[in-house]
């Protein structure tokens, strides 16, 4: 996604799908998106990522985002390192 907006989100949930894409696992994450202008909301990214990336994901954990100011459900993660 070139265009949208960067913003903080919390994990509130994270589960495996039981898919598999490029071998790598698949991952359902409910996130709550904090955005510098206006209320939190919560979207949901399915996302194939490495197991160890899902063991440093754990609920309460903050990562930075990328989403669609027109479609909130459009959101992809930019950082999944710890965010503070």
């Amino acid at each position: 996604m070139k265009e949208g907006v960067q913003a903080k989100a919390k994990v509130l949930h994270i589960q495996p799908t039981g898919e598999y894409l490029n071998n790598l696992p698949e991952f359902h994450v409910q996130v709550q998106i904090q955005p510098e202008n206006g209320a939190d909301f919560v979207a949901e990214v399915t996302e194939a990522f490495p197991y160890p990336k899902y063991d440093s994901l754990r609920n309460g954990s903050h990562v930075v985002v990328k989403y669609d100011p027109d479609y909130y459900k459009r959101v992809i993660f930019v950082q999944m390192d710890h965010v503070t």
